[in-house]
């Protein structure tokens, strides 16, 4: 009897660097997003302690340059590889961490794919972001001596300038606290129907 194996509900989580050579762009969304958080130094809190994170935007700035538009072509890339409709830009946001700033276990609510960009990570140890699957596989393993992409709770990504990550809106995720005093300056967004 032969047995074939098949794959229900998998999770993706897609990753792209931006190339060298365009990473020039980064500087002025650093000062961009440095004078929003100049202008309004409160912020909103969401699931981030500590560190400071902007209001929501609908659409990307120009300061942004070209980001924006390869964010949307990457995501549309993503869509189109998981069989769901086009989807647009609903809303963005600027974060800002330093030592000890963190984020909790959250999800998005209201999307299909979500996904955060780095723009300046100075440091190292700033915080990795940190994807948990939400099937109770913990009550069920034995502890095993290697975890793998089946068997395994978490996953985590080191943050880098330049890199971007996008997943599934309803995959769980945290950001570890930053261990540097330096600060860590990304953007996160939201992508629906």
């Amino acid at each position: 009897m032969d047995i074939q194996p098949h794959v229900w509900f998998p999770t993706l989580v897609w990753q792209a660097t931006l190339p060298d050579e365009e990473k020039k762009i980064l500087s002025d969304m650093k000062d961009f997003i440095l004078d929003i958080k100049e202008k309004n130094p409160e912020g909103v809190k969401k699931s981030n302690f500590g560190g400071w994170q902007s209001g929501n935007y609908k659409k990307f700035p120009e300061a942004f340059g070209l980001i924006g538009k390869k964010i949307d072509s990457i995501v549309k890339s993503c869509a189109k590889q998981i069989n769901v409709p086009e989807l647009s830009l609903g809303s963005y946001w600027s974060n800002v961490n330093t030592y000890g700033d963190y984020n909790k276990l959250h999800n998005h609510r209201g999307s299909i794919l979500s996904g955060v960009f780095y723009v300046d990570v100075p440091d190292e140890n700033m915080g990795n972001i940190v994807f948990q699957r939400s099937d109770d596989i913990a009550y069920y393993l034995p502890t095993l001596e290697n975890y793998n992409n089946f068997t395994g709770q978490t996953d985590s990504y080191k943050p880098e300038s330049g890199k971007v990550l996008i997943f599934p809106s309803w995959l769980k995720h945290q950001v570890y606290g930053s261990r540097s005093e330096q600060q860590r300056i990304s953007i996160s967004f939201n992508y629906g129907v």
